[in-house]
């Protein structure tokens, strides 16, 4: 019996029939039996046979420039059973091979060269070899960045969708990537009702028609954007939500029909694959690295000797725990060690900002509510001591909590009980209380402004952190960590070496920031050295905040920084101290902003506080429109 091969490569679509038990298709010139235009490629390729049941089977040609894949997955050197009728991916060539003796006098249908363009919605052909691509292409991204990004310009190639919106939330914090057709990366707003509810349930939300959904329409942002259509799903992997994907249309009348959802779901599928392998091999990576997985407690430090053994000591028990220490001195890194060496190691840790998270809303945050409680409560969700359940939550900056919030948390100390807003049922939580703070409790007590009572409820233990500037020994350490991070995230082939003179200057800072601050320095410098050598030009400490005195053993050792010239405006806001910061904030928040490419939330990373903190900051000084 004949098998019927249509083939579509870069000559065109063609059809082929041959009479063999057994053939080979190669590249131009090869003198097989069928030869596809292949770049690259001059001989034999993929060998067809028939079994002893006369059923199609395959094997690839070893050492081939590009893989074979099916189906099911990609094609070896071994023959391997092919159901009739599947399509063959051979580098840029398409060939689906089909019996006729089973085809029951269908007529096989020439694929036609048009419908294979890589427009919106187009049929099986393009958006099979775009996600083939895109599938390819994964595999050598090692950044979530680049990562997004193929799934991001696949999907406006796959499907009717004008604008895609990714949000990632990890071990790196949360981040946002926006692309529009044709590939514009500037932010635009999404149909944040649509993308709450994704995280709220973790179920697929589908649109294909706004006008006609008797809820989509009543959105605000759907109005407001002239959103037609819209899907949004959450990205799932290694048994953990990693993000949403959200897709939409803005022009009249478009749609997203469940084909286009489906194309959504499966390069989300393919993302998630590929962000969840990347976090599995970092996990592998950092349990087989000296340091451990516990990376926080290597020091060399004589000034870390009393909290590294308290961590130790205090991580099996399940009292409450305070941690002091100034900001970015590591203390939600020390709260995650503790629950990993605790007995609640494989229950969620659900870390909660306390000054990132409006008054107002706190109380929701923490505890929860019911459907209808107050104006915007959609449906029921649950608090973060609900999800902290046979865990720990870990409540940073406590301090800035409001009074009347924290009579709530002295309740949970005691009882172990949550009451959600707008219910009368007390839910019952098995949770273990860390808590942090740079500031100082006993004189908040004091003045009124922090409940005396909570205050000896959360210190039955405490571990104050040294400030990096007490624990010098430990810079180069982490500053070789930091490196191999950034070196990892920009996807470059090797981690590059740090001088002498910039580790000297390092060591030399006064670091106001702590290690968070020599984090983001660190990085910062990775990125503009270009994957070569880490000078001291590439540090930019010169024009920080407040960087304090320099040691005289290091200013030896470090290059002396160029002094900047006072503006006529620092000159005239000079009367005061208190002017003079003022500015010199200005200026940095201006820096950062420009240096995230308007992107608030890494702005915020780099400028060391929270989103909202530093979104606030912006407004006071009328960078941003409140």
């Amino acid at each position: 019996m004949p098998v019927c091969l249509e083939i579509t490569d870069r000559a065109g679509s063609r059809e082929i029939e041959i009479e063999a038990e057994s053939f080979w298709i190669g590249g131009p010139r090869s003198g097989c039996d069928v030869e596809l235009d292949l770049a690259g490629v001059s001989g034999r390729v993929l060998e067809v046979s028939r079994d002893d049941r006369g059923r199609l089977r395959v094997r690839a040609e070893a050492g081939l420039p590009f893989p074979i894949r099916g189906a099911t997955g990609s094609i070896g050197a071994r023959f391997e059973s092919f159901l009739d009728g599947d399509v063959l991916n051979l580098g840029p060539a398409l060939v689906k091979l089909r019996w006729r003796a089973e085809v029951s006098g269908e007529q096989v249908v020439a694929l036609d060269p048009a419908a294979l363009t890589q427009a919106p919605g187009s049929p099986v052909g393009a958006w099979y070899r775009t996600f083939m691509e895109m599938a390819d292409h994964l595999e050598g991204l090692k950044s979530p960045e680049q990562m997004v990004s193929a799934a991001l310009g696949s999907i406006l190639r796959a499907t009717g969708a004008d604008r895609v919106h990714v949000e990632l939330e990890d071990d790196d914090g949360a981040r946002s990537y926006y692309m529009t057709r044709p590939e514009d990366r500037r932010p635009f707003r999404v149909s944040r009702s649509l993308v709450e509810q994704v995280r709220a349930r973790g179920q697929v939300v589908h649109v294909p028609v706004a006008a006609t959904d008797p809820i989509a329409r009543t959105f605000h942002s759907v109005r407001s954007e002239g959103i037609s259509a819209a899907v949004a799903l959450p990205i799932q992997a290694l048994g953990k939500n990693l993000g949403v994907i959200y897709a939409d249309c803005t022009r009249d009348g478009a749609v997203l029909s469940a084909e286009d959802l489906q194309r959504v779901a499966f390069c989300a599928r393919i993302l998630a694959t590929a962000l969840g392998n990347r976090v599995l091999v970092r996990s592998l990576l950092q349990r087989e690295a000296p340091s451990g997985p516990h990376w926080a407690l290597q020091t060399a430090s004589p000034a870390c000797a009393e909290f590294v053994q308290r961590v130790k000591l205090y991580a099996p028990a399940d009292y409450t725990l305070l941690l002091r220490g100034e900001t970015g001195s590591g203390k939600e890194v020390i709260a995650r060690t503790l629950h990993d060496l605790s007995r609640r190691s494989k229950g969620p840790f659900v870390p909660v900002n306390c000054a990132a998270i409006p008054d107002q809303l706190m109380e929701s945050v923490l505890f929860g509510h019911e459907k209808g409680a107050f104006t915007g409560a959609l449906q029921a969700r649950r608090g973060h001591f609900e999800e902290a359940h046979g865990g720990t939550i870990f409540l940073d900056e406590i301090g800035d909590m409001a009074l009347e919030l924290q009579a709530k948390i002295l309740r949970v100390l005691q009882d172990r009980l949550v009451v959600p807003i707008g219910s009368r049922r007390q839910v019952r939580v098995d949770v273990r209380i860390l808590a942090a703070t740079h500031q100082d409790l006993e004189r908040m007590v004091q003045e009124g402004r922090f409940r005396e009572d909570l205050y000896y409820r959360l210190r039955e233990l405490e571990i104050t952190l040294p400030a990096l500037r007490e624990r010098r020994e430990d810079i180069p350490a982490l500053t070789q960590r930091f490196v191999a991070e950034a070196a990892d995230e920009l996807g470059l082939a090797e981690v590059p070496p740090l001088s002498a003179g910039a580790e000297a200057r390092l060591t030399a800072e006064h670091w106001r920031g702590n290690i968070r601050e020599l984090r983001h320095v660190v990085k910062g410098a990775v990125l503009r050295a270009s994957g070569g050598t880490i000078q001291v030009e590439h540090l930019d400490l010169d024009r920080r905040l407040d960087r304090g005195p320099v040691p005289a053993a290091a200013a030896d050792a470090a290059p002396a920084a160029p002094k900047l010239a006072a503006t006529p405006a620092a000159e005239a806001s000079a009367g005061t101290w208190k002017d003079r910061l003022e500015a010199q904030e200005k200026e940095a928040l201006q820096r950062t902003l420009a240096e995230a490419n308007g992107n608030l939330t890494r702005a915020a990373e780099l400028f060391g506080v929270p989103r909202t903190t530093y979104r606030e900051k912006l407004v006071r000084h009328g960078l941003l429109e409140a």
